[in-house]
């Protein structure tokens, strides 16, 4: 099978993180991003736009089958931050609704903040956007500041294919699917391509359905509560098609929400998740996420340490079903499998991130 010969090839990869054992004694403190001060959100927008501007890593390499990626070549005049975005394309059948879901886009954040610091001179922590603060009033929520000091800006402007217009990112241009300005559009009601359908088992939203509701904290304590010890059902909750996952994806729109930038192309451009790193959102959403992980695999000693999934999901094999296999079918993983890279850090483990003290990692949440 094509998908399995492209995973062996990308674990086998030289270019990755080599593991850290131990536990951390000085963990880094992962704040929400309005209990920073102001100056320590300018601090983050400004090492964003900083890694923006820092050129491509040769060592970042695409793996994948551009048959099954679906995404264009990857383009060396861009950024480093760029190269975030391309692995995340790159990846994507591996990395979602599988068992690497939850543990590659951990270390994806953490690798981020870390690339912040080394390449830009960051000295602040990687904050969290709690989302479920927003849920009432997602279009006016303050996480929309247009400040052009310490905002993340607010929507874009429908004339000029949602191109935002203010805040600290207003001038931010990204290189994939094609070079363009970052875009956002309120959608409440998730709108699917034309012509886009679903394989059979995979649960399709009702379209009625207001994706403010999908992130409340009501439905965030439900999945805190849910059946413990059952990591399968866990992520599952998260990464459904109606779960806390892709509500603010698809709710954001523009580039978190997939969407082909209108009248540039490229040609035969398809939409999806794929390039949503391009909004810096996403790594505050994703950090959202891990602290979900991060507060579940605290509420119950049965949490802390289960692990299941396997490495082939519905997006890859239209045989594979969601409800029946929502975190991979085989072949399955285990905490010694290493997490697929592109080059962009030296062999790492399951293992060596399901511990956010310990391992890979030294942080915990506020």
């Amino acid at each position: 099978m094509a998908l399995v010969h492209i995973l062996r090839v990308t674990l086998v990869s030289a270019l990755l993180f080599t593991s850290v054992s131990g536990h951390c004694t000085q963990p880094k403190v992962r704040k929400e991003w309005r209990s920073l001060s102001a100056d320590e959100r300018a601090s983050w927008i400004n090492a964003v736009k900083c890694i923006a501007k820092t050129p491509h890593d040769p060592n970042v390499v695409a793996t994948v089958d551009p048959a099954i990626s679906l995404i264009p070549p990857l383009t060396p005049n861009s950024s480093h931050y760029d190269d975030f975005v391309y692995i995340h394309m790159d990846l994507n059948v591996l990395i979602h609704n599988t068992g690497f879901f939850l543990p590659w886009h951990r270390l994806y954040v953490q690798t981020f903040e870390d690339r912040l610091r080394s390449k830009c001179g960051y000295d602040g922590v990687q904050p969290y956007w709690d989302w479920t603060k927003d849920t009432s009033d997602f279009y006016h929520a303050t996480i929309w500041s247009d400040s052009d000091y310490d905002g993340l800006g607010s929507w874009g402007d429908p004339d000029n294919d949602f191109r935002i217009s203010t805040g600290g990112l207003k001038d931010m241009v990204v290189a994939y699917p094609v070079s363009h300005h970052l875009r956002r559009n309120y959608t409440l009601y998730p709108y699917f391509p034309p012509g886009f359908a679903f394989p059979a088992g995979v649960p399709y939203p009702d379209p009625s359905l207001m994706f403010n509701t999908t992130f409340t904290k009501a439905v965030v304590d439900a999945t805190l509560n849910s059946t413990p010890g059952n990591y399968v059902n866990f992520q599952a909750t998260i990464e459904n098609i109606s779960g806390p996952h892709p509500g603010p994806h698809l709710i954001l729109g523009g580039d978190m929400g997939g969407t082909c930038p209108f009248g540039l192309g490229p040609p035969g451009c398809i939409p999806g998740q794929k390039w949503s790193p391009n909004d810096p959102m996403f790594f505050l959403h994703h950090t959202m996420i891990d602290k979900i992980w991060y507060d579940w695999q605290h509420k119950n000693s049965s949490n802390k340490d289960v692990f299941a999934g396997g490495t082939v999901s519905w997006q890859a094999n239209s045989s594979v079903s969601f409800l029946q296999y929502p975190t991979g079918a085989p072949p399955w993983l285990n905490t010694s499998s290493p997490i697929p890279s592109d080059g962009m850090w030296r062999t790492t483990t399951v293992g060596d991130v399901m511990d956010t003290v310990g391992g890979r990692l030294c942080y915990v949440y506020a």
